[in-house]
């Protein structure tokens, strides 16, 4: 995925290049402050990744993100585009390259809803 960022034109500090994935304290994404969040929850498709988003709205501290302050936060069907390698891969290189950068890169033409801007709300708040 850091590679795919990469690519995309996005900056993923926070992952390994070539390595396997690792468990991240909450606190340094915090600490990171990452201007777009893009979930692809590894065997989830679209919506099952939403749903997801609901336990990430409850973390202490993301309301006070920039990607939440400016809505940059996405769901995407991580099954199907980024969990596994295959040609979807260049559709996951649309998909991301136009959430970073969507001024230069229209959204991707695909057959299916597989990204989505999410609203993230804790504590009766919206972000």
């Amino acid at each position: 995925m850091k590679e795919l960022v990469e690519l995309a034109g996005g900056r993923d500090d926070l992952a390994n290049d070539a390595r396997p994935s690792y468990r991240i304290e909450w606190e340094r994404v915090i600490q990171y402050a990452p201007e777009i969040i893009v979930l692809t929850c590894c065997g989830y498709q679209l919506e099952r990744c939403k749903r997801e988003a609901e336990i990430l709205a409850s973390f202490p501290g993301i309301l006070d993100l920039p990607a939440v302050k400016q809505n940059r936060v996405f769901a995407a069907a991580g099954s199907g585009y980024f969990s596994r390698p295959g040609p979807r891969i260049v559709d996951s290189l649309e998909i991301l390259a136009h959430l970073i950068h969507p001024e230069i890169f229209p959204p991707p033409a695909l057959q299916e809803e597989v990204f989505s801007a999410l609203t993230l709300v804790h504590a009766g708040t919206q972000a």
